[in-house]
């Protein structure tokens, strides 16, 4: 069995949670430059939340501090790491494994 590293993975995607229903673009992007923010990317989903890009793990982070459980129009919100749903294509099936203190997926063909 041949071992295939995985490459690190690097957070600078958020998810922003409990959103206002009036909440768009412009008025989130608004909080982050009010709080001293960095961030390049917001999508607004139906439903109450985004996922917002920051330009580094620093800037998530700093995020997630200031931002989490903040008070926006009335809701507090969620920011948190955005966890991808599904599937990556291209991977097989088979867990990571940890070898010494680097995560490796099993490459089983």
């Amino acid at each position: 069995m041949s071992v295939t590293k995985i490459p690190p993975i690097t957070m600078s995607k958020l998810y922003v949670g409990n959103l206002p229903t009036e909440t768009n673009e412009n008025s989130l992007r608004q909080l982050f430059v009010e709080q001293n923010l960095s961030c390049t990317n917001i999508l607004i989903k139906r439903g109450g939340y985004a996922f917002v890009d920051c330009p580094d793990q620093s800037s998530a982070d700093k995020a997630i501090d200031k931002l989490n459980g903040f008070n926006f129009h009335g809701s507090p919100l969620v920011v948190e790491p955005s966890v991808a749903s599904g599937k990556r294509r291209g991977l097989p099936d088979t867990p990571p494994m940890q070898v010494g203190n680097v995560w490796m997926r099993p490459n089983i063909r």
